[in-house]
């Protein structure tokens, strides 16, 4: 499985990174909704996008935007998480009207990030529990 990995603060690619390394799972990293874009134009064969909203010049809404519309034209499917420290009441609710497919807060708890791996990778675990 394949997940692209989008955040523009370098610490957040890493902890992710390090939350998902328990994981049977190939990580490319981006820090951009651009950089995440241009990767999208190269290769599609992916599995699942997390992916930061507040992000500078592209947020990641504007991001998932571009990729519905690509994704249209081209046929392909890549199920995108928002990551968000907007953690507030009614937010979730507002990211999936916007078209994510799920929801995950930062700091990343890691049941949730079970519960969005399961849901998305079928919970493909290199040490099954």
């Amino acid at each position: 499985k394949r997940i692209l990995l989008v955040d523009d603060n370098k610490m957040n690619l890493k902890v992710a990174s390090k939350l998902l390394s328990p994981y049977d799972v190939e990580i490319i990293e981006a820090s951009s909704g651009r950089e995440c874009l241009d990767i999208i134009d190269k290769d599609t064969n992916f599995d699942l996008i997390l992916m930061d909203d507040l992000m500078p010049n592209m947020s990641g809404t504007r991001t998932l935007d571009i990729i519905k519309k690509i994704s249209r034209i081209d046929g392909f499917y890549i199920p995108v998480v928002v990551l968000t420290a907007n953690a507030t009441s009614g937010v979730k609710e507002k990211y999936l009207e916007l078209g994510f497919d799920d929801y995950l807060a930062k700091p990343i708890e890691k049941d949730e990030l079970n519960r969005v791996l399961k849901n998305f990778l079928k919970g493909k675990k290199k040490n099954s529990d």
